[in-house]
């Protein structure tokens, strides 16, 4: 059942909190994030979205997705990795959106990314892709991970894969990717877990 996470976040009482620029170092890369203290690890780049940048596989080329983008770290770190990619980009939440829109220009990716406000894979229901990106929001419940999980196998080249990382429920949505796809592949460190699931 699809589950609307839209009544988590009104446009209208989004409250930004405090301004933070956060630099990020890896594969070689140097990139900066604006964020704001009331966004998902608002003040600096939580342990699990370094971990899965760590562990990212990115594809030669073609179009990906970051599903539940935050401020832009996973989607923003893909484009800059490899120039010839498209990354869409999507979050509920409106101060997220507008966040990553400026940090994609902050990084001069711009042209290469799209931002889209709106509820899991509505805005992209007619589009498929190599690969999708998620720290999926697991304070958003079972019911919306599972929908991440399960429904990226529509959006998903017969090549693709997805790629997430999780801090708790390890077995439980382990699980599902087993149930619903060919391989799956996982890396564990200081209590994280990535997942990569794989169409064929």
């Amino acid at each position: 059942m699809k589950r609307d996470i839209s009544h988590y976040f009104s446009a209208k009482n989004v409250k930004k909190g405090k301004k933070v620029l956060i630099p990020l170092y890896i594969h070689g890369l140097s990139l900066e994030f604006l964020s704001y203290t009331s966004l998902f690890s608002g003040t600096s780049i939580d342990k699990g979205t370094l971990l899965l940048l760590e562990n990212i596989i990115v594809p030669d080329k073609g179009v990906v997705l970051d599903i539940g983008c935050g401020y832009g770290v996973i989607g923003i770190t893909v484009a800059k990795m490899n120039p010839r990619l498209k990354v869409y980009m999507i979050d509920i939440n409106p101060l997220a959106v507008k966040t990553a829109r400026y940090n994609a220009r902050l990084n001069n990716v711009e042209d290469q990314v799209e931002v889209i406000q709106g509820n899991l894979y509505e805005p992209v229901k007619n589009m498929v892709f190599k690969a999708i990106y998620s720290n999926p929001p697991l304070s958003a419940g079972k019911d919306v991970v599972e929908q991440i999980i399960t429904e990226a196998r529509k959006h998903l080249e017969p090549s693709g894969f997805i790629q997430i990382v999780l801090s708790r429920g390890h077995e439980y949505y382990m699980d599902i990717m087993r149930k619903h796809y060919v391989k799956t592949t996982t890396i564990k460190k200081k209590g994280y877990l990535v997942i990569t699931a794989y169409m064929k």
